[in-house]
């Protein structure tokens, strides 16, 4: 679950990543993955450990999420609870500790040369989200149930359900080696959330 060699950390990131951008599509405009964010002209960052690179890059953002017409940038961390580093400290902390990590990386400059704004989405293997993730999507459950006009309760549970399956799909893979497989295109234009839920059993 820690090992950074061959292509399981990174599908993993991606298969969140990927879902969270096919969600934001259907509320906001201008959804990108990967967007390359502005480079730096002589613009101070406060913090050392900030990513100043010309190429620095997030993994998605949206227009109009948090305001309307500001850019929304996000960017995805999932990190394994289990691992050695995290032996001795609470789990909410090691959410924090990954959350301030990603804000010291990117918020300033996102702040102060894209004018934009940040979160971090910060996972555990096992599905668990830091205190951000949790208030990033629970907005984006609210956008998406009006827009769709169905229960939001039908709304947050395909969310968390999706989000599992992701999480636990990406774990299988890291534990069992990698299989091919073709990339799939999440489609959720049509998608009636509350049938959903309620043939699946999710609020049963």
């Amino acid at each position: 679950m820690t090992c950074k060699k061959g292509d399981s950390c990174a599908n993993r990131h991606d298969e969140v990543r990927d879902l969270t951008a096919s969600m934001l599509r259907e509320v906001c405009r201008d959804v990108t993955t990967e967007p390359t964010l502005l480079p730096l002209n002589g613009e101070h960052v406060q913090y050392r450990t900030a990513n100043t690179t010309n190429e620095a890059r997030v993994d998605v953002s949206a227009r109009g999420f948090w305001t309307r017409g500001q850019r929304a940038f996000m960017d995805i961390r999932i990190f394994d609870p289990m691992a050695a580093c995290y032996q001795r400290i609470p789990l909410e902390a090691a959410h924090q500790k990954n959350e301030r990590e990603k804000i010291r990386s990117y918020g300033d400059r996102i702040r102060n040369v894209d004018h934009g704004t940040f979160t971090p989405l910060v996972f555990t293997t096992s599905g668990g989200m830091g205190p951000k993730a949790k208030c990033f999507y629970s907005r984006l459950a609210d956008v998406m149930a009006e827009k769709k006009h169905q229960p939001r309760s039908h709304v947050v549970a395909w969310m968390r359900c999706r989000l599992s399956f992701s999480l636990l799909w990406s774990a299988l893979l890291c534990l069992r080696g990698t299989r091919y497989s073709a990339p799939t295109t999440i489609d959720l234009d049509g998608l009636n959330y509350q049938a959903t839920v309620v043939e699946s059993g999710i609020l049963a």
